[in-house]
Protein backbone atom coordinates (compact mmCIF):
# COMPACT_ATOMS: atom_id res chain seq x y z
CA UNK A 1 0.00 0.00 0.00
CA UNK A 2 1.17 3.49 -0.62
CA UNK A 3 1.23 6.42 1.99
CA UNK A 4 -0.22 10.28 0.71
CA UNK A 5 2.52 11.90 2.29
CA UNK A 6 0.32 15.25 2.64
CA UNK A 7 -0.82 13.36 5.52
CA UNK A 8 2.10 12.84 7.26
CA UNK A 9 3.97 16.52 7.07
CA UNK A 10 4.00 17.46 10.90
CA UNK A 11 7.41 15.45 12.83
CA UNK A 12 4.78 13.89 15.50
CA UNK A 13 2.44 12.21 13.14
CA UNK A 14 5.38 11.40 10.99
CA UNK A 15 6.98 9.32 14.20
CA UNK A 16 3.19 8.04 15.13
CA UNK A 17 3.16 6.17 11.97
CA UNK A 18 6.92 5.22 11.92
CA UNK A 19 6.57 3.71 15.77
CA UNK A 20 3.50 2.01 14.54
CA UNK A 21 4.95 0.45 11.25
CA UNK A 22 7.90 -0.85 13.36
CA UNK A 23 5.10 -2.53 15.18
CA UNK A 24 3.71 -4.15 12.27
CA UNK A 25 6.85 -5.06 11.20
CA UNK A 26 8.35 -6.68 14.73
CA UNK A 27 4.79 -8.34 14.72
CA UNK A 28 5.38 -9.85 10.94
CA UNK A 29 2.11 -8.60 9.66
CA UNK A 30 4.07 -6.03 6.93
CA UNK A 31 7.52 -5.87 5.48
CA UNK A 32 9.24 -2.34 4.40
CA UNK A 33 11.11 -1.23 1.73
CA UNK A 34 15.44 -2.96 1.98
CA UNK A 35 16.55 -0.40 0.24
CA UNK A 36 17.13 3.32 0.50
CA UNK A 37 15.41 4.30 -2.21
CA UNK A 38 12.27 3.32 -0.83
CA UNK A 39 11.46 5.60 2.16
CA UNK A 40 10.82 9.63 1.88
CA UNK A 41 13.83 11.37 3.46
CA UNK A 42 12.28 14.89 3.25
CA UNK A 43 11.06 14.81 6.65
CA UNK A 44 12.18 12.54 10.32
CA UNK A 45 11.67 10.14 10.56
CA UNK A 46 11.93 8.60 7.01
CA UNK A 47 8.47 7.08 6.04
CA UNK A 48 8.78 4.09 3.58
CA UNK A 49 6.65 5.29 0.08
CA UNK A 50 4.99 1.43 0.69
CA UNK A 51 4.13 -1.54 3.13
CA UNK A 52 3.63 -4.96 1.71
CA UNK A 53 2.21 -8.16 3.35
CA UNK A 54 5.35 -10.88 3.98
CA UNK A 55 4.63 -13.91 1.80
CA UNK A 56 2.68 -16.22 3.23
CA UNK A 57 4.46 -19.74 4.15
CA UNK A 58 4.00 -23.04 2.05
CA UNK A 59 2.69 -25.89 3.70
CA UNK A 60 4.71 -28.14 3.67
CA UNK A 61 3.40 -31.67 1.39
CA UNK A 62 2.19 -34.11 3.98
CA UNK A 63 3.43 -37.54 2.77
CA UNK A 64 1.42 -39.90 1.97
CA UNK A 65 0.83 -42.90 3.90
CA UNK A 66 2.53 -45.86 2.74
CA UNK A 67 0.07 -48.59 2.13
CA UNK A 68 1.31 -52.06 2.70
CA UNK A 69 -0.60 -54.44 -0.10
CA UNK A 70 -0.64 -58.35 0.25
CA UNK A 71 2.53 -59.82 -1.52
CA UNK A 72 0.24 -60.95 -4.53
CA UNK A 73 -0.21 -57.02 -5.09
CA UNK A 74 2.95 -55.54 -4.73
CA UNK A 75 3.68 -55.17 -8.50
CA UNK A 76 0.45 -53.65 -8.88
CA UNK A 77 1.25 -51.49 -5.68
CA UNK A 78 3.74 -50.21 -7.27
CA UNK A 79 2.05 -49.01 -10.39
CA UNK A 80 -1.21 -47.57 -8.93
CA UNK A 81 -0.77 -43.82 -7.82
CA UNK A 82 -4.25 -42.72 -8.49
CA UNK A 83 -7.54 -42.70 -6.41
CA UNK A 84 -9.97 -45.02 -8.99
CA UNK A 85 -6.68 -47.60 -9.45
CA UNK A 86 -5.97 -47.72 -5.08
CA UNK A 87 -9.65 -48.27 -4.98
CA UNK A 88 -9.65 -51.36 -7.42
CA UNK A 89 -6.73 -52.78 -5.33
CA UNK A 90 -8.74 -52.26 -1.96
CA UNK A 91 -11.30 -54.34 -3.66
CA UNK A 92 -8.80 -57.20 -4.51
CA UNK A 93 -7.05 -57.21 -1.25
CA UNK A 94 -10.74 -57.62 0.05
CA UNK A 95 -10.88 -60.82 -1.87
CA UNK A 96 -7.77 -62.13 -1.13
CA UNK A 97 -8.30 -61.45 2.70
CA UNK A 98 -11.67 -63.59 2.10
CA UNK A 99 -9.56 -66.43 0.77
CA UNK A 100 -10.34 -65.82 -2.73
CA UNK A 101 -7.31 -67.36 -3.93
CA UNK A 102 -9.38 -70.45 -3.09
CA UNK A 103 -12.41 -69.69 -4.79
CA UNK A 104 -13.20 -71.94 -8.18
CA UNK A 105 -12.97 -69.65 -11.62
CA UNK A 106 -16.19 -67.79 -12.44
CA UNK A 107 -17.07 -66.06 -15.48
CA UNK A 108 -15.29 -62.36 -15.14
CA UNK A 109 -18.55 -60.61 -15.15
CA UNK A 110 -19.70 -62.43 -12.30
CA UNK A 111 -16.44 -61.63 -10.43
CA UNK A 112 -16.85 -57.85 -11.88
CA UNK A 113 -20.28 -57.70 -10.37
CA UNK A 114 -19.05 -59.80 -7.03
CA UNK A 115 -16.06 -57.27 -6.53
CA UNK A 116 -17.12 -53.85 -8.02
CA UNK A 117 -21.13 -53.98 -7.99
CA UNK A 118 -20.23 -54.06 -11.96
CA UNK A 119 -20.33 -56.71 -14.04
CA UNK A 120 -18.45 -55.26 -16.49
CA UNK A 121 -16.31 -53.20 -15.08
CA UNK A 122 -13.45 -55.71 -15.10
CA UNK A 123 -13.82 -55.57 -19.01
CA UNK A 124 -12.79 -52.01 -18.91
CA UNK A 125 -10.12 -52.46 -16.48
CA UNK A 126 -8.52 -55.40 -18.52
CA UNK A 127 -7.61 -52.88 -20.82
CA UNK A 128 -5.95 -50.24 -18.33
CA UNK A 129 -2.16 -50.58 -16.98
CA UNK A 130 -2.86 -52.84 -13.69
CA UNK A 131 -3.32 -55.62 -15.94
CA UNK A 132 -1.61 -54.82 -19.23
CA UNK A 133 1.47 -54.62 -17.19
CA UNK A 134 0.54 -57.86 -15.90
CA UNK A 135 0.27 -56.55 -12.04
CA UNK A 136 -3.08 -58.04 -12.14
CA UNK A 137 -4.79 -61.02 -13.73
CA UNK A 138 -7.97 -62.87 -14.18
CA UNK A 139 -6.27 -66.09 -12.73
CA UNK A 140 -5.92 -63.75 -9.49
CA UNK A 141 -9.38 -63.01 -9.37
CA UNK A 142 -10.53 -66.70 -10.08
CA UNK A 143 -12.43 -65.76 -13.02
CA UNK A 144 -12.19 -66.18 -16.98
CA UNK A 145 -13.61 -64.83 -20.09
CA UNK A 146 -16.32 -66.94 -21.66
CA UNK A 147 -16.22 -67.55 -25.26
CA UNK A 148 -19.50 -65.67 -27.12
CA UNK A 149 -21.41 -68.78 -28.40
CA UNK A 150 -22.75 -69.00 -31.67
CA UNK A 151 -25.85 -70.37 -33.63
CA UNK A 152 -24.88 -73.76 -34.68
CA UNK A 153 -27.57 -77.41 -35.89
CA UNK A 154 -26.06 -80.67 -36.23
CA UNK A 155 -27.47 -82.04 -39.41
CA UNK A 156 -27.28 -85.79 -39.46
CA UNK A 157 -26.21 -87.29 -42.35
CA UNK A 158 -23.82 -90.03 -43.92
CA UNK A 159 -19.81 -90.32 -42.39
CA UNK A 160 -17.60 -87.05 -44.02
CA UNK A 161 -14.72 -89.03 -45.23
CA UNK A 162 -12.87 -85.98 -44.71
CA UNK A 163 -14.15 -85.83 -41.08
CA UNK A 164 -16.82 -84.05 -39.12
CA UNK A 165 -17.00 -80.52 -40.52
CA UNK A 166 -18.30 -77.26 -39.18
CA UNK A 167 -19.30 -75.02 -41.69
CA UNK A 168 -19.46 -71.77 -41.02
CA UNK A 169 -21.53 -69.11 -42.47
CA UNK A 170 -20.23 -65.19 -41.75
CA UNK A 171 -24.25 -64.03 -42.18
CA UNK A 172 -27.52 -64.83 -41.04
CA UNK A 173 -29.19 -65.24 -44.13
CA UNK A 174 -26.65 -67.51 -45.82
CA UNK A 175 -26.22 -69.56 -42.64
CA UNK A 176 -30.12 -70.27 -43.19
CA UNK A 177 -30.23 -71.31 -46.82
CA UNK A 178 -26.72 -73.28 -46.06
CA UNK A 179 -28.26 -75.04 -43.76
CA UNK A 180 -31.75 -76.21 -45.06
CA UNK A 181 -29.39 -77.05 -48.44
CA UNK A 182 -27.26 -79.50 -46.30
CA UNK A 183 -30.40 -81.21 -44.47
CA UNK A 184 -31.83 -81.74 -48.04
CA UNK A 185 -28.88 -82.86 -49.27
CA UNK A 186 -28.14 -85.38 -46.13
CA UNK A 187 -31.95 -86.98 -46.47
CA UNK A 188 -30.55 -88.14 -49.88
CA UNK A 189 -27.26 -89.43 -48.48
CA UNK A 190 -24.92 -86.56 -48.09
CA UNK A 191 -22.39 -85.99 -45.26
CA UNK A 192 -23.36 -84.62 -41.31
CA UNK A 193 -22.27 -81.60 -40.13
CA UNK A 194 -22.59 -78.61 -38.16
CA UNK A 195 -23.65 -75.81 -39.85
CA UNK A 196 -22.83 -72.67 -37.45
CA UNK A 197 -23.71 -69.06 -38.22
CA UNK A 198 -20.61 -67.18 -37.41
CA UNK A 199 -21.86 -64.03 -36.14
CA UNK A 200 -19.84 -61.46 -38.37
CA UNK A 201 -17.14 -59.87 -36.50
CA UNK A 202 -17.52 -62.09 -33.38
CA UNK A 203 -16.78 -65.01 -35.08
CA UNK A 204 -12.50 -64.51 -33.95
CA UNK A 205 -14.31 -65.01 -30.33
CA UNK A 206 -17.43 -67.31 -30.61
CA UNK A 207 -14.59 -69.94 -32.61
CA UNK A 208 -13.33 -71.14 -29.02
CA UNK A 209 -17.16 -72.49 -28.30
CA UNK A 210 -16.30 -75.09 -30.81
CA UNK A 211 -14.83 -77.72 -28.39
CA UNK A 212 -19.08 -77.39 -26.82
CA UNK A 213 -20.18 -78.82 -30.48
CA UNK A 214 -21.54 -82.21 -30.22
CA UNK A 215 -20.30 -84.37 -32.28
CA UNK A 216 -16.82 -82.50 -32.00
CA UNK A 217 -15.99 -81.31 -35.28
CA UNK A 218 -12.63 -82.13 -36.75
CA UNK A 219 -12.98 -79.07 -39.58
CA UNK A 220 -13.92 -75.55 -39.43
CA UNK A 221 -14.88 -74.64 -42.82
CA UNK A 222 -15.95 -70.99 -43.52
CA UNK A 223 -17.52 -69.03 -46.19
CA UNK A 224 -17.87 -64.97 -46.15
CA UNK A 225 -18.42 -62.04 -48.06
CA UNK A 226 -14.98 -61.00 -50.19
CA UNK A 227 -14.60 -57.95 -48.90
CA UNK A 228 -10.96 -56.82 -46.45
CA UNK A 229 -13.51 -57.50 -43.27
CA UNK A 230 -15.18 -60.77 -44.42
CA UNK A 231 -11.42 -62.21 -45.26
CA UNK A 232 -9.71 -61.09 -42.11
CA UNK A 233 -12.50 -62.21 -39.88
CA UNK A 234 -11.62 -65.91 -40.62
CA UNK A 235 -7.69 -65.05 -40.58
CA UNK A 236 -8.39 -63.85 -37.51
CA UNK A 237 -10.54 -66.98 -36.07
CA UNK A 238 -8.06 -69.14 -37.35
CA UNK A 239 -4.91 -67.97 -35.46
CA UNK A 240 -7.52 -68.14 -32.03
CA UNK A 241 -8.00 -71.56 -32.97
CA UNK A 242 -4.58 -72.88 -33.88
CA UNK A 243 -3.52 -71.44 -30.21
CA UNK A 244 -6.67 -72.59 -28.54
CA UNK A 245 -5.47 -76.05 -30.15
CA UNK A 246 -8.63 -76.25 -32.63
CA UNK A 247 -8.23 -76.99 -36.03
CA UNK A 248 -7.54 -74.41 -38.62
CA UNK A 249 -10.45 -72.42 -39.95
CA UNK A 250 -9.80 -73.34 -43.93
CA UNK A 251 -12.02 -71.63 -46.61
CA UNK A 252 -15.19 -73.58 -48.31
CA UNK A 253 -13.81 -73.71 -51.48
CA UNK A 254 -16.57 -74.85 -53.58
CA UNK A 255 -18.77 -72.30 -51.72
CA UNK A 256 -16.24 -69.74 -52.83
CA UNK A 257 -16.32 -71.07 -56.17
CA UNK A 258 -19.80 -70.33 -56.59
CA UNK A 259 -19.13 -66.97 -55.56
CA UNK A 260 -16.91 -66.00 -57.93
CA UNK A 261 -18.63 -67.21 -60.77
CA UNK A 262 -21.43 -65.21 -59.93
CA UNK A 263 -22.30 -61.38 -61.93
CA UNK A 264 -22.10 -59.78 -58.34
CA UNK A 265 -19.22 -57.34 -57.96
CA UNK A 266 -20.69 -54.20 -55.38
CA UNK A 267 -18.64 -51.10 -54.78
CA UNK A 268 -16.66 -51.82 -51.94
CA UNK A 269 -13.56 -49.63 -50.57
CA UNK A 270 -10.53 -49.67 -52.22
CA UNK A 271 -8.14 -51.86 -50.24
CA UNK A 272 -4.29 -50.88 -50.72
CA UNK A 273 -2.03 -53.78 -52.14
CA UNK A 274 -0.32 -54.94 -50.06
CA UNK A 275 -2.89 -54.84 -47.55
CA UNK A 276 -5.56 -56.62 -49.89
CA UNK A 277 -2.68 -59.45 -50.89
CA UNK A 278 -2.44 -60.40 -46.78
CA UNK A 279 -6.00 -60.50 -46.36
CA UNK A 280 -6.52 -62.48 -49.68
CA UNK A 281 -3.92 -65.42 -49.31
CA UNK A 282 -6.14 -66.89 -47.21
CA UNK A 283 -8.71 -68.04 -50.00
CA UNK A 284 -5.80 -69.94 -51.87
CA UNK A 285 -6.67 -70.45 -55.22
CA UNK A 286 -8.73 -67.34 -55.01
CA UNK A 287 -6.26 -65.42 -53.46
CA UNK A 288 -5.41 -63.35 -56.57
CA UNK A 289 -8.97 -62.94 -57.79
CA UNK A 290 -9.80 -61.74 -54.33
CA UNK A 291 -6.89 -59.31 -53.90
CA UNK A 292 -7.89 -57.63 -57.24
CA UNK A 293 -11.50 -57.03 -56.27
CA UNK A 294 -10.74 -56.00 -53.14
CA UNK A 295 -7.68 -53.28 -55.33
CA UNK A 296 -10.23 -52.34 -57.30
CA UNK A 297 -13.08 -51.44 -54.73
CA UNK A 298 -15.16 -54.04 -55.45
CA UNK A 299 -16.53 -56.58 -53.05
CA UNK A 300 -18.72 -60.01 -53.68
CA UNK A 301 -21.51 -60.58 -51.14
CA UNK A 302 -21.98 -64.24 -49.81
CA UNK A 303 -25.79 -63.66 -50.22
CA UNK A 304 -24.88 -64.25 -53.60
CA UNK A 305 -24.55 -68.36 -52.99
CA UNK A 306 -27.98 -68.10 -52.12
CA UNK A 307 -30.95 -70.79 -51.38
CA UNK A 308 -31.80 -71.52 -55.12
CA UNK A 309 -27.73 -71.52 -56.65
CA UNK A 310 -27.44 -74.00 -53.70
CA UNK A 311 -30.40 -76.06 -54.57
CA UNK A 312 -28.96 -76.67 -58.09
CA UNK A 313 -25.24 -77.66 -57.24
CA UNK A 314 -25.90 -79.50 -54.36
CA UNK A 315 -22.71 -81.48 -55.03
CA UNK A 316 -20.48 -78.80 -54.01
CA UNK A 317 -21.50 -79.87 -50.31
CA UNK A 318 -20.01 -83.09 -51.44
CA UNK A 319 -16.38 -81.00 -51.95
CA UNK A 320 -16.60 -79.11 -48.58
Amino acid sequence: MAFDRSLATAPDARSEIRAALDELVAAGVVILPASAGGYDRREQPPLPLWVRRPPRPRRAAQPKPVRVWPAALEAAGRIASRDDELAVLEAVAAFLRDCGEARPSVPVRERSLELFGDEKRLDRLSTTRLFTAGALTLELLRCHQVPIPFVSQWVPGAVDPHGKALLIAENHHTYASLLEVTRQHANHGGPGRHVGYGTGNQFPSAVLSVPLLVPAPQRIVYFGDVDLKGLQIPVAASLKALQAGLPAVVPAIPLYELLFATPHRLPGARVAVDEAAAASEWLCEFAGDACMALVNGQRLPQEAVGYELLLRHQDVLHRI
